[in-house]
């Protein structure tokens, strides 16, 4: 049994937990190593231990925003994800992180050389609009290279449907993650983006009632497992995706696809 179902567990889902977890491929499409501005942290081992404490296989690991960075483009954050996934290569996928204000092209061609899978950018920390011109010079550098594109739209995006759409529509080869689902936008977000083969909606930090209409209304093969550690406790995410899911009826094995079986495809 998953540790968390002393928080949920009852009669009538048991089984269905069961299931579920059962050599379950759990992927965290949403996670952080390094040092913020704002204090948080998180190192490689307490994050492989919080993995192991809850059974995830994999994660996507990225750069917080961090306060090593004053003049170089998150070179010294993107050397600590390059370390961390050489120590655990079979637990990390590689993302690295740039500031589309500065110059990136160098930064961005050295991370590629050595393996990188995918970027993380975040509009609202580097005060941005999704649509920028220098950002889309970053967007297309992406799908030349076959990296996935996780772009944050959670908080500080309020807006974030249609500018999306328009960098889905401009860049259909891109795989692009969408932080959060952007939740504070999610109807429209839904709505425009729902159909888009090349978006995945990421769920960490969603509320219950969020979850419920992501679930509900896209369909299962486009969302992915995210916790955004150390944001947000992996086993309490795990708990709050599994349970609605279980609540709006999704069969056992949409569920499992949501944990991990969906984006794993991106990175085989």
């Amino acid at each position: 049994m998953h540790r968390f179902f002393k928080y949920s567990i009852t009669s009538e889902n048991i089984e269905a937990y069961e299931q579920i977890f059962e050599n379950a491929n759990i992927f965290d499409c949403h996670t952080h190593i390094g040092v913020d501005k704002d204090k948080h942290y998180l190192t490689a081992e307490m994050l492989v231990k919080s993995m192991k404490d809850s059974n995830v296989n994999k994660a996507v690991i990225f750069p917080f925003n961090g306060l090593t960075d004053s003049y170089s483009n998150f070179r010294k954050a993107n050397e600590v994800i390059l370390k961390a996934s050489a120590r655990h290569p079979e637990k990390f996928i590689p993302f690295f992180r740039l500031d589309p204000h500065k110059e990136w092209k160098k930064e961005f061609n050295l991370r590629v050389r050595q393996g990188f899978r995918g970027i993380k950018l975040h509009p609202r920390s580097q005060n941005f609009p999704i649509t920028f011109s220098k950002a889309l010079d970053i967007y297309d550098a992406c799908q030349q290279n076959n990296l996935v594109l996780l772009i944050h739209a959670g908080f500080g995006i309020e807006s974030a449907a249609e500018d999306l759409l328009s960098i889905s529509r401009s860049f259909s080869d891109l795989g692009i993650i969408v932080g959060h689902s952007g939740f504070l936008d999610l109807e429209n977000v839904i709505t425009k983006l729902g159909g888009r083969k090349n978006i995945f909606f990421d769920t960490s930090t969603l509320r219950i009632f969020d979850l419920f209409e992501l679930l509900k209304k896209v369909n299962y093969r486009k969302i992915s497992f995210g916790s955004d550690i150390p944001y947000y406790d992996i086993d309490l995410a795990l708990e709050g995706l599994v349970d609605s899911a279980i609540m709006v009826s999704k069969p056992v094995q949409q569920i499992r696809a949501i944990l991990g079986e969906n984006i794993s495809r991106w990175f085989d």
